[in-house]
């Protein structure tokens, strides 16, 4: 699945049956290139993720966790941590280990059961996941082809 297409997806705890939040965005970590969480849209201030591992299901309409009580508030996450809102792809430069610059992350393609990303889209070409090697505050670094 693409992750545009999961964007505007609904939230639902399962204790409440209650929409908690839409999917707004993500993070991710390399080794091997994963979905770390789901960045919320979410009523009131601040922002909320909710990281893969308390994803209990993702559906076709709707991704479900066990209860909300597992959103985390990002203020809480530590700038190290694979959620946090520094490791969000989207929109970001996309650079080789020796500094080719190919593109920005327009997409991910993704697993919805497990969460791996099979390709990183950019304006200008599809990245095997598993060339992925980090996400920082300014770029998405990727192994330099060989």
């Amino acid at each position: 699945m693409l992750f545009t297409k999961a964007q505007g997806k609904a939230v639902m705890d399962l204790t409440t049956a209650e929409t908690v939040g839409t999917v707004a965005t993500c993070t991710v970590a390399p080794s091997p290139a994963r979905i770390a969480g789901l960045r919320l849209k979410t009523r009131g201030r601040g922002h909320r993720t909710l990281e893969w591992s308390n994803v209990q299901s993702f559906g076709p309409d709707t991704v479900a966790v066990d209860e909300a009580g597992r959103i985390r508030d990002e203020k809480t996450i530590d700038p190290g941590d694979h959620a946090h809102p520094a490791h969000d792809p989207l929109g970001k430069a996309v650079l080789t280990e020796t500094g080719l610059n190919k593109g920005s992350v327009r997409d991910l393609e993704f697993d919805e059961q497990t969460g791996r990303i099979s390709r990183l889209v950019t304006d200008e070409e599809q990245i095997p996941g598993d060339e992925l090697l980090a996400v920082g505050s300014y770029a998405v670094v990727v192994a330099a082809p060989q």
